[in-house]
């Protein structure tokens, strides 16, 4: 199974460092107007991409889907400049080999339908939409701009440690967070 992982706030808490450079920052808006155009190509932007923090149990729910045999696929919006520094913080941070692709806000749809891609972890609101046509399942990363979002393949999550045991097929007793659906198991990539 071929599997989309978009990077900045699914598995890099890039909003934890825009929050304290952008004292105005609003996480309830999408992409947020107090980003200057263009940020994410200066060398501030660079080094802030560079330093975030990935999410706990980000890199460990990968590294099991890699090891069960599933192609991890990197899709991003970052600008190209970020290669270098992306594929790096990939590796100091454990997360699994992979393609790395960088697309355009609102190609990663096209990507997916083109390419094969079975499911997906993103935070996009307009990108989870878009995909929940063309992908069996859209895990979403929940935050405060895509808490409206919903459509019969997403499934929202707080952290990775959900993930995995929704992956593994493993039940986690007392877990809080209520999903959509509940029949994944190891069937992650079938629509229930």
């Amino acid at each position: 199974m071929r599997i989309g992982v978009d990077l900045c706030n699914t598995v890099a808490n890039v909003n934890a460092m825009l929050v304290m450079k952008f004292t105005r920052l609003s996480l309830t808006r999408y992409p947020d107007p107090e980003i200057p155009a263009g940020f994410f190509h200066t060398q501030e932007g660079l080094d802030l991409l560079s330093k975030a923090q990935p999410f706990p149990w980000a890199a460990g729910t990968l590294r099991f889907l890699a090891s069960a045999g599933h192609e991890i696929i990197y899709l991003t919006s970052r600008p190209v400049l970020a290669a270098w520094l992306t594929r790096e913080w990939l590796a100091v941070n454990g997360f699994p080999r992979g393609t790395l692709m960088f697309l355009p806000r609102g190609y990663k749809v096209l990507f997916a339908r083109y390419y094969g891609i079975d499911l997906i972890f993103e935070d996009d609101p307009l990108e989870a939409l878009r995909l929940n046509d063309v992908v069996s399942r859209v895990f979403m990363k929940t935050w405060p701009y895509n808490l409206g979002v919903q459509g019969p393949g997403i499934v929202r999550f707080v952290n990775w440690r959900e993930v995995l045991f929704l992956v593994s097929g493993r039940k986690r007793a007392g877990a809080g967070v209520v999903h959509e659906r509940h029949d994944y198991g190891a069937r992650i990539g079938a629509r229930g």
